[in-house]
């Protein structure tokens, strides 16, 4: 069934003069004036840019008496303000090309011939100071429209953006091709990314006014826009172009040679007097605050052979195959940032490699567990294999012989920070103490409480119906062990229902009425499982382990 003809014509016919209401206040007095502040400010930004781009250019100048071979850098800056000036000069010429078309310049007598200077034809003489300067059709639309929308000057407008962004970018990439020629200087690459990203004068986007239904990104931009308020606009896409060349020109200043090495990383450094010591020696080191950059281009190679760098440091490796002070010399190139040369900077070292005496080592950590087996390897130089005596002390321990060399240890307490369970290894033979290591005890971690491999998130009704019960694992444990859940304590939330009562279960089963509130689970009920208790080998009461809350998705 169609609508009434009469009705349909009205509410046009409303519609309309809604529109007209609201394009009217858009060109309100206050508003004009507001766009003409604007224009004013940016205008006075941009002045203040292009300044600061000749100043830098001009630094970088100075900088080249003292370092000549940063030439290349110095002519690419000094192309950047001409990258833009296309791109300039067209928005100075859309501006005077509306103004005249809709009327021309507002002036006062005393400045006719000053605006004249910057291309104005049309000049409606006042003497009104305020209005001096600003356009007579401040408030035509039909101007801006035709122009700068039907007659596709927007649209070069648009190419010009685009072409004067790649042109920019161009600079770079034309630099990065031949830095390697360049003494002292290394782009970061990660920079230039960023630099590519943030560029100020951007690409304009299509995606807006396609979705609009809108014929172009100049209709979407200046149709039906007052000649005031596409002043602050153009002056806003030469503020981009200004802003652009700047960053563009700080980037190549940035690298112009005077990069000097940002310490930016700490360690700590021991050199002791000796790298080996006998029993009843005193050992003697100095420690020291090393400081070193992440920055630093360097290669290292030690007697000869080139070592790999990685985040700015190297490391050496040898096996001590004989007995007796062992030396070594290490190399490092490095390349002077201030004037790019190359220093080679050499030192020599040495470490002394002796025979152990004994060996006690735990064959899965240095830690002894409570409650489980911790197997153990034990060795001693000049000692028949037969004739070790390997004994346990503190921590509540006890050793099982499981063959030569190997045993088997349990605890049952834990130690504290200054106390340790000891393993002493004696000469059966001679009855004398041979060596021995200490070792911590320590209770099993707590494991990780999970329904379905979960501990919290979104799962789907199905998924949580088809779970039996709430699993304890250790994660990332090497040792044989299983913790089973004591109890736990539900609590489910239904969409638009009361809450459940707390369930509290022995076990880690869901009995029959934690299951008969998961069957009923569906898109935003939260089921909670908290108090979840589990009992460890070893341990002599429960621990309390995580909570899990799980959303219905």
């Amino acid at each position: 069934m169609s609508i009434p003809k009469e009705p349909r014509q009205l509410m046009i016919n409303l519609m309309y003069l809604v529109l007209t209401a609201m394009l009217a206040l858009n060109v309100s007095a206050e508003i004009i004036k507001s766009f003409f502040r604007l224009d004013k400010s940016i205008k006075h930004t941009n002045e203040i840019v292009a300044l600061g781009v000749t100043e830098t250019i001009k630094s970088m100048e100075e900088s080249l008496k003292a370092k000549p071979h940063l030439k290349p850098l110095h002519e690419a800056a000094k192309t950047v303000p001409d990258k833009i000036k296309a791109l300039t000069t067209m928005i100075n010429d859309l501006r005077n090309l509306i103004t005249e078309e809709s009327g021309g310049l507002y002036t006062t007598k005393e400045h006719q011939t000053k605006w004249a200077a910057y291309g104005y034809k049309k000049f409606q003489i006042t003497e009104d100071k305020e209005m001096d300067g600003k356009p007579v059709g401040k408030k035509n639309k039909d101007v801006t429209t035709r122009l700068l929308f039907q007659e596709g000057k927007g649209e070069k407008l648009k190419a010009e953006i685009i072409k004067t962004h790649n042109d920019l970018l161009k600079v770079i990439e034309d630099l990065v091709k031949t830095a390697d020629t360049i003494d002292g200087v290394k782009f970061d690459k990660a920079q230039i990314e960023k630099l590519k990203k943030e560029l100020v004068l951007e690409i304009p986007e299509d995606a807006g006014w396609k979705a609009e239904g809108k014929k172009s990104w100049s209709q979407d931009m200046f149709n039906q826009m007052p000649v005031a308020s596409c002043y602050p606009l153009l002056r806003k896409f030469e503020n981009d172009a200004n802003n652009a060349a700047a960053q563009i020109v700080n980037f190549i200043a940035a690298n112009f040679g005077n990069k000097a090495l940002v310490y930016d990383e700490f360690d700590v450094f021991s050199q002791p007097k000796k790298g080996y010591i006998m029993r009843g020696e005193t050992f003697e080191t100095e420690i020291a605050l090393g400081a070193y950059s992440s920055q630093a281009d360097f290669k290292v190679s030690v007697n000869g052979a080139n070592i790999n760098v990685e985040k700015a440091k190297a490391k050496y490796t040898t096996v001590g195959a004989n007995v007796g002070t062992q030396r070594y010399s290490a190399t490092i190139v490095v390349k002077n940032p201030q004037t790019g040369k190359e220093v080679t900077v050499k030192k020599d070292f040495e470490f002394e490699v002796g025979l152990p005496s004994v060996t006690v080592s735990a064959d899965k950590m240095n830690v002894f567990y409570i409650g489980v087996d911790n197997p153990v390897s034990v060795s001693a130089a000049g000692v028949a294999t037969a004739d070790v005596d390997v004994r346990i002390s503190g921590g509540g321990g006890t050793l099982t012989k499981l063959a030569d060399g190997k045993f088997n240890v349990k605890v049952t307490t834990a130690t504290t920070p200054n106390q340790f369970c000891t393993i002493d290894v004696y000469n059966r033979k001679t009855g004398q103490k041979a060596g021995s290591a200490p070792f911590r005890t320590k209770r099993i971690p707590d494991p990780l409480a999970s329904i379905g491999g979960k501990t919290d998130g979104k799962v789907t009704d199905g998924e949580l119906k088809i779970q039996g019960g709430i699993m304890a694992k250790l994660e990332n444990f090497d040792f044989e062990a299983k913790c089973n859940i004591q109890g736990f304590t539900m609590i489910c939330n239904l969409p638009r229902q009361d809450a459940s009562p707390p369930i509290t279960v022995s076990g880690g089963r869901f009995d029959a009425q934690v299951s008969s509130w998961i069957q009923k689970a569906k898109i935003g009920a939260i089921y909670q499982f908290y108090d979840i208790k589990a009992m460890c080998p070893g341990d002599t009461g429960g621990r309390k382990l995580n909570g899990i809350t799980l959303t219905i998705r």
